[in-house]
């Protein structure tokens, strides 16, 4: 896809979240503080195959670990036409850090507090990135981030085999686009990338 038709993509997007803003006034709600972009569009080609917009949710991390599917994170994505936009697509707790193994530098390019950021937009479509703020860990801040979220993930998984066989669990997780099987394949999945990832970051040279 061009890389302007991509870009188009995410101010669409950034109008969508603004808009939906006023839902913080009503029992509704609206959880999404912050989108970042990362990926193919943080370098200099006119296409792109492959990028990513990660939401920055206001939602307990114990709520959010990696890949779990959350009602609230599907509405939001669901809201902002995700599953029809060429991008890949996660959800991120507000109180970690956005970036994670699978997407190491990214720009935020929206937030409840400023809306869009007209110059990240320009800076993008430009490909000034002396312009924009990528944000990026160490080595070493990345490791700690992982052994935290390894946590956090192991005890959702203990947490999914407790309760795979109870009849109103698997009842409440059963619908056209989840089941008991997906939640378990995505919580085991969790565990192994991010252990994998771990020992990739800290294993030496």
């Amino acid at each position: 896809m061009k890389r302007s038709t991509t870009i188009t993509h995410l101010v669409e997007m950034a109008e969508v979240a603004t808009d939906r803003i006023r839902l913080r006034e009503t029992d509704i709600g609206w959880p999404l503080e912050e989108m970042w972009v990362t990926g193919e569009l943080l370098g200099f080609s006119d296409t792109v195959e492959t990028a990513a917009v990660v939401l920055v949710l206001d939602l307990p991390a114990e709520d959010l670990p990696w890949l779990v599917f959350h009602p609230a994170g599907e509405w939001v994505g669901d809201q902002l036409r995700l599953g029809k936009r060429p991008f890949r697509w996660c959800y991120r707790p507000l109180t970690w850090p956005v970036w994670n193994h699978e997407h190491r530098r990214l720009v935020r390019f929206w937030s409840a507090a400023g809306e869009i950021d007209l110059a990240v937009i320009d800076a993008l479509r430009s490909r000034r990135f002396d312009r924009v703020t990528v944000v990026e860990p160490s080595v070493d801040e990345l490791a700690a981030q992982l052994r935290e979220e390894l946590a956090v993930s192991r005890r959702h998984l203990r947490a999914m085999l407790d309760t795979y066989w109870d009849r109103d669990w698997r009842r409440h997780h059963s619908g056209p686009e989840e089941s008991p099987e997906h939640h378990l394949w995505r919580a085991a999945t969790a565990v192994t990338d991010i252990w994998a990832a771990l020992d990739g970051s800290t294993s030496d040279p």
